[in-house]
């Protein structure tokens, strides 16, 4: 299938095809069932395969069953979607239906299967199939058997998922819709709420690379105020090297003892940009290849992800503003003519 590699549908733990992929927090993907060895085999604690970024939050671990907390990770059902979709374009081209292996001409879509020429035509008239759509094998895109891929109601797997429960934001059919979701005061079609929700995070995706931007900024002004003070007390000492050795000491020290301050939380804030690019990036990937369906099915998850990293609590909020960092210059003037007084 033009466009995807083994990369793209291989999960990175058990090397193969990927079955129910997991969004991680660190943003790889892995099986359900390789999420949840993982942790087990590391009693709970384990961070992620790839990166060793946590994968449970510290507390989420020791509460609650694993696998049900496995379960709540968001499923990408984009990449899902894409791993049947080259299982279908790249496997054998049998007909599902002849005995000598005929190659097969077409695919219909809703018996999900492989067809000859002389199947299909059959599959056409029998009173049972004859609504099915058949699409040429030559002619069958990764896109078109995503597209397909229609997801089920919520509480009936037999049912297709037509509508979209905002109050218990649950896919459902056209029953639930008339029974359990009558009173429900925003249900809509799939297609509508699909279109307002990718707006909605198209514009959170903005403000966080907007906001990973300003903390990049902040530290790239920090680092340079650092810099200059470090020069200015060089461009001072340098006059009077042979006699101020121990006194240029104490006078790094003392910035060092500011800079270790501030340095210690540049690693929240590089983890909380880094999240913040990484986030929006992928949001960005799905708001523009996710099927309708397989968005919203993820839609509580990530949003749930994207308010936490949006939220001014946490590690940035700790973070001094670099505005504040600043050095008594006069300090140095003193130490200078003191030290211009002194026989060397």
């Amino acid at each position: 299938m033009a466009g995807v590699t083994s990369a793209d549908i291989e999960c990175p733990v058990c090397h193969d095809d990927f079955t129910n992929p997991k969004l991680l927090p660190c943003n790889h993907l892995a099986c359900r069932d390789c999420v949840l060895s993982w942790l087990q085999k590391e009693g709970g604690q384990g961070g992620c395969p790839l990166c060793r970024a946590p994968i449970l939050s510290s507390t989420q671990q020791g509460q609650g069953q694993l696998a049900t907390m496995v379960d709540s990770l968001p499923t990408d059902f984009a990449t899902a979607a894409l791993v049947e979709s080259h299982n279908v374009l790249t496997g054998s081209h049998i007909c599902a239906m002849c005995e000598n292996n005929v190659t097969a001409t077409s695919y219909c879509f809703a018996c999900s299967i492989k067809l000859c020429k002389a199947c299909t035509s059959y599959h056409q008239k029998l009173p049972g199939t004859r609504d099915h759509t058949l699409e040429q094998l030559n002619k069958l895109t990764a896109k078109r058997l995503a597209a397909n891929h229609q997801a089920t109601c919520n509480n009936h797997s037999n049912r297709p998922a037509e509508l979209y429960c905002s109050a218990h934001q649950e896919l459902i059919c056209m029953l639930c819709a008339t029974t359990n979701h009558r009173s429900c005061p925003d249900v809509k079609a799939i297609t509508d709420v699909a279109r307002e929700k990718r707006t909605e995070l198209t514009q959170q995706s903005q403000r966080l690379k907007k906001k990973g931007a300003r903390l990049a900024k902040q530290m790239k002004v920090a680092k340079e105020k650092f810099k200059g003070m470090h020069k200015k007390a060089d461009d001072v000492f340098d006059d009077l090297q042979q006699c101020s050795e121990k006194r240029r000491h104490q006078v790094h020290d003392l910035i060092q003892k500011e800079e270790d301050t501030i340095m210690t939380s540049f690693a929240d804030m590089e983890k909380a940009r880094a999240a913040m690019t990484s986030n929006s990036g992928n949001i960005d990937h799905l708001v523009t290849s996710a099927p309708d369906d397989a968005l919203l099915q993820m839609l509580k998850q990530l949003k749930l992800r994207l308010d936490d990293l949006e939220s001014e609590s946490g590690t940035t909020a700790k973070v001094k503003d670099v505005g504040d960092i600043v050095f008594d210059s006069q300090l140095l003037t003193r130490l200078k003519s003191d030290l211009s007084e002194l026989v060397c």
